[in-house]
């Protein structure tokens, strides 16, 4: 076996498998939230949680990993790094490396005894309030009755989650629980879900204050069943809130369905009374819908003092392909270039250089040149025209920027 400075050194391994398993609402499993959805690991609803660590494909994954091989499983890290892009794959290095111990007792086969859940991504329900339209049926409830209608039955009951019995379920998990150093509540919508206020609840009766806790949320709902988030983010020492927020006003309530743009912002000024200490960022995902509006709804935000200008991490929209920024025609690509080269140029204005926004702003200009998928834009105008008539809605007229886009033919 390599060394752990050779392997860190390598494009193709990541602590992931060793330390960490992805749950979707359905219970489908993977060895993190960025592999590729055709490559599960297995499902919760079948099986175990250590018969899912052990598993065939699992086994498969950390043997290519430690023979530098690229898998089908990891097509999404490989691709955004070509771009200059930091990745999950990244981030395991640094956060879970001193968990190497683990890999060295990994056996020929892909083994690994011990199930180590050091970072903890279970998406206990697809229950949502929102329908997005860069979302589906399997991670919202918000789009089981649009689906029937513009596609048909889903083929699954509009609820779905990681267990048929979720009290037995949930008491199984606690089992890890105790040795979690990370978490990531994501949905679903994560702020409506049980089983999350039940991890916190259990930590606080435990005293686990300590562990590092993660959101990606649509920060619209901030009370469950009498119970204020802003008190539970209180108990804990490291909380980081990044808030699903693509596009402002009437761009951000298309694209995000349900989205109420004036409590969004009022949501943000209580955070701010209640919880100033309280890590928060924006994680905007980039894709043909909110592409121009984003360097306005930044810098908005940073100038009315509802975000620090580097509290911004931009994620790219890889599927579906054809809502990717590369459906572009060259003639919006050219304005689009010069709309991020001027915010670019804005951010370079402040003393102390926002190194992320920057860096995000930047990778966006080089994803856009990588590809050419304009030959996918009939494609996407056919399933926006289709959403658009069962939401009575309008893309044209509420992205008149991108008008140009349905003057190809």
């Amino acid at each position: 076996m390599k060394s752990k400075e050779e392997l860190f050194k390598t494009k193709t391994f990541c602590m992931m498998p060793w330390v960490h398993m992805h749950v979707w609402p359905a219970g489908k499993t993977f060895p993190c939230c960025m592999a590729d959805p055709n490559c599960d690991i297995g499902n919760t609803n079948e099986k175990s949680l250590l018969e899912l660590w052990n598993s065939g494909r699992m086994k498969f994954i950390r043997k290519s990993m430690l023979n530098d091989r690229q898998i089908p499983d990891c097509r999404r890290c490989y691709e955004l790094e070509e771009s200059g892009m930091r990745t999950l794959r990244n981030s395991s290095l640094e956060n879970f490396g001193h968990h190497f111990d683990k890999v060295l007792g990994t056996h020929d086969d892909g083994t690994v005894d011990e199930l180590n859940m050091a970072y903890l991504d279970i998406r206990f329900s697809n229950l949502c309030n929102m329908s997005c339209r860069t979302c589906g049926p399997q991670f919202s409830t918000g789009w089981y009755d649009d689906h029937k209608k513009i596609h048909g039955d889903p083929g699954h009951p509009k609820v779905l989650q990681v267990s048929k019995n979720m009290k037995t379920w949930f008491e199984k998990l606690k089992d890890v629980l105790d040795t979690v150093e990370e978490v990531y509540f994501a949905g679903g919508e994560p702020l409506i879900t049980e089983e999350h206020y039940k991890i916190l609840d259990y930590w606080i009766e435990t005293n686990k204050k300590d562990v590092r806790i993660g959101y990606t949320t649509n920060f619209s709902l901030m009370n469950y069943k009498k119970k204020s988030i802003y008190d539970y983010w209180n108990s804990f020492g490291n909380v980081r809130v990044a808030a699903s927020l693509d596009a402002t006003w009437e761009r951000g309530e298309y694209l995000r369905k349900g989205t109420n743009w004036d409590r969004t912002v009022q949501n943000r000024k209580t955070m701010i009374e209640k919880c100033p200490d309280v890590y928060f960022e924006i994680t905007p995902t980039v894709s043909i819908f909110n592409c121009f509006n984003l360097p306005d709804f930044h810098k908005e935000w940073v100038e009315s003092g509802l975000l620090e200008v580097d509290n911004i991490r931009i994620n790219i929209l890889l599927d579906p392909t054809e809502m990717r920024l590369q459906i572009l025609p060259d003639m919006l690509k050219d304005k689009l270039r010069k709309r991020y080269q001027e915010h670019i140029d804005w951010l370079n204005t402040f003393t102390e250089k926002p190194h992320n926004a920057l860096s995000g702003f930047k990778n966006l200009l080089y994803f856009i040149e990588q590809k050419d998928y304009s030959d996918k834009i009939p494609m996407f105008k056919e399933i926006t025209d289709r959403v658009d008539s069962v939401r009575n809605e309008s893309f044209i007229e509420t992205y008149p920027e991108l008008k140009e886009l349905y003057d190809v033919e």
